[in-house]
């Protein structure tokens, strides 16, 4: 819109001036036709010896002379014609002057009226505003001394009003005019415009951050074959790609997790027989320890493995997150009593639309991690559930070594892990939660106030009442 109304100020402005400098100069040309043409009628060697006075006598040459500029007046619809001499005192003048008053304006215009008497030429003067307050030009003649003779006696003025100047002004208005005009249409085209292409553009955008959410499934309506509508059909060929990766990156993980299961519950089995037929060898039943504990450790990757690959959609019902998290404190009591941990609950009743068993899975891995980083720290693990009317907020805290930076940005991302054992699934799998439930999951670390990871979801409803809960569960 602005280059548009841009453009359209510059050629009013142009259009403007141009026209008033057509105008003006167009005046000026007939000043000097009027002026020229009034000097035929005189004869200026009779003018010349017109004297201070003449004016109130019988002159015949005074009189006649008025009478033809008079006429001339009228027949030309000029305001005034005057007659002056080199020093600008007035010989006749239409207006009222009398003989050897001077001629003020014509003074002003020295250099014009000197073209007049040295080189016999017509000339004009520049605009001036007369005491009425309107604007006015004059044009000039040469008088000459007769018919017969061409030296130049005086000269003769034509004052006009410039009344382009009206115009001028009508012509600003109807520019303004339509100029507003122009503003409003070009204005609601730039409207419609911007929300035909904003509208799709707004819409690739929202299906942009759900598939950078890690939401697959919904396709991308292509509604247009313009630019727009070629990005859209190649956000939907990149979405379909990524949903068809992700099908098959469960796929392999599911297959590779079934290969590895099948032959670690034969190792378990056979390492069970094995026991039995080493019973009261110490030495070597140390040695069987040592490979059941890391079987125990194999299967419990390849669960992960199996759950992060096969984890379905959440069925929604409404979930009591108070009782939730004491659930979970219940099921890690004894690794607690193991690392030699307190627990301390701080909860509020709030209800949460979402999986029960997805959302127990997700508080029950952010706990085990809090265990495992806390465990020597002698302080408690701290779970707190709070509300801002909107979100409940779940929040794990524990004061063991803090997480740096650079690993804070990478905890989500599925495979990575700061344990020197661990799968890099865990949190990955919290975080795909949050998002299916329409949440977020979130960490800080520092030295100073320990590890806290924060999850958010939103509440199903306000509750009426919130009754805050602090409870500490010994070892």
């Amino acid at each position: 819109m602005l280059p548009t109304v841009g453009v359209f100020s510059l050629f009013a402005y142009f259009a403007y001036e141009l026209q008033r400098e057509d105008l003006e100069v167009e005046l000026g040309r007939r000043l000097q036709s009027v002026a020229s043409a009034a000097s035929t009628q005189l004869r200026g060697k009779y003018l010349v010896e017109l004297v201070a006075g003449d004016e109130q006598e019988d002159n015949l040459y005074y009189q006649g002379g008025m009478r033809r500029l008079e006429e001339m007046r009228k027949a030309t619809g000029v305001e005034r014609l005057y007659v002056f001499d080199r020093e600008f005192q007035t010989r006749l003048d239409t207006g009222g002057a009398p003989i050897g008053s001077a001629q003020f304006q014509s003074e002003i215009d020295r250099g014009e009226v000197g073209l007049v008497f040295e080189n016999a030429t017509s000339a004009t003067s520049l605009l001036f505003e007369g005491a009425n307050g309107r604007f006015y030009k004059a044009g000039y003649a040469p008088v000459y001394m007769s018919k017969d003779d061409t030296r130049v006696a005086l000269a003769i003025g034509a004052d006009a009003p410039a009344e382009f100047f009206e115009r001028l002004a009508e012509l600003r208005k109807t520019l303004i005019f339509y100029g507003g005009i122009l503003v409003l249409v070009v204005a609601g085209v730039a409207i419609l415009v911007g929300m035909r292409i904003t509208k799709p553009v707004r819409l690739l955008a929202e299906e942009a951050e759900r598939i950078g959410g890690g939401d697959l499934t919904h396709p991308i309506d292509v509604t247009s074959r313009d630019e727009i509508g070629f990005l859209a059909a190649t956000m939907e060929i990149m979405r379909s790609d990524l949903r068809t990766r992700d099908e098959r990156m469960q796929l392999m993980l599911a297959g590779i997790a079934h290969e590895v299961r099948n032959p670690l519950g034969g190792i378990e089995l056979f390492g069970g027989i094995l026991r039995e037929d080493l019973e009261g060898d110490e030495e070597k039943l140390s040695h069987l320890g040592r490979i059941e504990k890391e079987i125990a450790y194999l299967k419990v990757v390849v669960e992960s493995f199996l759950e992060y690959a096969r984890r379905p959609a959440p069925e929604l019902e409404r979930v009591a997150m108070a009782n939730l998290v004491r659930e979970v404190a219940d099921l890690e009591a004894g690794h607690l009593a193991s690392a030699h941990l307190m627990i301390e609950l701080n909860l509020e009743e709030l209800h949460c639309m979402g999986d029960s068993l997805q959302l127990r899975r997700a508080a029950l891995n952010l706990l085990q991690n809090a265990i495992q980083a806390g465990e020597g720290a002698g302080k408690p693990v701290v779970i707190a559930l709070k509300s801002d009317g909107v979100h409940a907020y779940l929040s794990v805290s524990n004061h063991g070594a803090p997480i740096p930076e650079e690993a804070r940005d990478r905890l989500f991302e599925p495979f990575f892990t700061t344990k020197q054992k661990g799968t890099g699934l865990g949190l990955a799998f919290v975080d795909e939660i949050a998002k299916d439930h329409g949440g977020t999951i979130r960490c800080t670390s520092d030295a100073d106030d320990g590890t806290c990871f924060t999850l958010a979801l939103p509440i199903a409803s306000v509750q009426p009442t919130q009754s805050l809960e602090t409870r500490e569960r010994p070892s």
